[in-house]
């Protein structure tokens, strides 16, 4: 098993989080390393949604997804912070090493990572994309059925069926717009969404004009086609009425199965089943040293966005940088 030298903050993900995170750290003169157990910095950001226009960034009135990572890794790895991606954290431990108690993190790599504190900026952890109750759905992935829309083109010109009720299903319905075959229909289980009300209202007006379908409240019960998906069936359960409506790209973004995999062993005080508990005054957990920021982080009346993780990341690589050094908590300002 190999051994990494010994470095200020370790941090765990490489999304806007992590790499905001690397970047405060950095300011302070922290020496920073960051591992994920994805193959590309961004995190989810750059695996789910790429194209995708992301609005609540501070300083972004709107940013495609895949252009908010650039910006964050050109801003997070300025420091030099080595990174480590495509390796899966395992244990964690405290070790001795010359009069120092170190965290001493195993990857799925073989390797072991030291550090003087940690920062979890792991997301939602490791996900799968929750399924439609369809017999033999499977089948069809790469058929014509999508959990993502990494790259639009891919649906150019494409019959489009969204199903959900959240943001992503409806921001997808407007950000395909101008690639997608209208109408694009959207089938949402409840005569309500749950997504933004003006990403709603303007879904409700593209219909008016024909280039949008909202088929509320139904639910998809069969996927026909022969080698591709050609039509879906779907069932009004208001009126018990089916229909089929013309489909040869079926999107189903209904949320993700999520957990944190390793790191829900490691004797971490959690907040629900899948966050972290937090002190959110300093970001550190209930194990001395380790600090959570970002989705991944909880507390009463957390508020789960890109802006929140990017400032949670700040508290605690300003309190870790404090605490290693036994200074008092204070940043170090980015301008004069």
């Amino acid at each position: 098993m190999g051994t990494d030298g010994v470095v200020d903050i370790t941090i765990l993900g490489a999304g806007p989080s992590g790499l905001a995170a690397a970047y405060y750290a950095g300011h302070r003169d922290a020496s920073v390393r960051i591992v994920d157990s994805i193959e590309q910095l961004g995190g989810q950001v750059a695996a789910v949604y790429p194209e995708k226009n992301v609005y609540d960034v501070a300083g972004h009135p709107k940013i495609l997804g895949r252009d908010l990572v650039e910006l964050c890794a050109e801003q997070g790895l300025q420091w030099g912070a080595e990174v480590h991606l495509g390796e899966e954290v395992q244990t964690l431990d405290r070790i001795s090493e010359n009069g120092e108690e170190l965290l001493a993190v195993t990857t799925s790599a073989g390797t072991t990572y030291l550090s003087r504190a940690l920062i979890i900026t792991a997301g939602h952890g490791a996900f799968e994309p929750r399924k439609l109750g369809i017999e033999g759905i499977d089948e069809w992935e790469g058929k014509g059925l999508h959990y993502f829309v990494r790259e639009k083109d891919v649906f150019r010109d494409r019959t489009c069926v969204i199903v959900g009720g959240g943001d992503s299903a409806l921001d997808w319905v407007l950000g395909l717009q101008d690639t997608a075959r209208h109408p694009i229909a959207v089938v949402h289980r409840r005569e309500r969404f749950r997504a933004l009300e003006s990403s709603v209202n303007e879904a409700k007006e593209l219909e008016s004009q024909g280039r949008v379908r909202i088929l509320v409240p139904c639910e998809v019960r069969e996927i026909r086609g022969d080698g591709h998906i050609a039509a879906v069936t779907i069932e009004n359960v208001s009126t018990n009425e089916h229909f089929d409506v013309e489909c040869d790209a079926l999107i189903t973004l209904l949320g993700f199965h999520s957990h944190l995999g390793a790191i829900a062993d490691w004797g971490l005080e959690l907040e629900g089943k899948r966050q972290i508990k937090i002190d959110p005054t300093t970001c550190e957990t209930n194990l001395p040293r380790v600090y959570a920021a970002g989705d991944v982080a909880g507390y009463p009346g957390k508020i789960t966005l890109i802006t929140i993780g990017m400032g949670e990341a700040a508290i605690a690589a300003n309190n870790a940088v404090a605490q290693i050094r036994g200074e008092k908590v204070q940043p170090k300002y980015s301008t004069d």
